[in-house]
């Protein structure tokens, strides 16, 4: 940021928190999907979430 910018400051360590936190959160939803899906409970939804994880997971980091 330049010296007059008028964007707030970035707290680097607090935004690494919260990406840290929703990626616990984001695992422990698929693992959720997974128990659904090995007792024949899922949702459409769950299989639709499951599936676009499958397919996105190496994409995206």
């Amino acid at each position: 940021m330049g010296f007059f910018s008028k964007r707030p400051e970035i707290d680097h360590d607090e935004q690494e928190r919260r990406y840290e936190e929703a990626k616990r959160e984001g695992g422990r939803i698929l693992s959720g999907i997974r128990d659904r899906i090995e007792d024949g409970t899922a949702t459409r939804e769950d299989k639709r979430i499951l599936n676009a994880t499958l397919k996105r997971g190496s994409r995206i980091k």
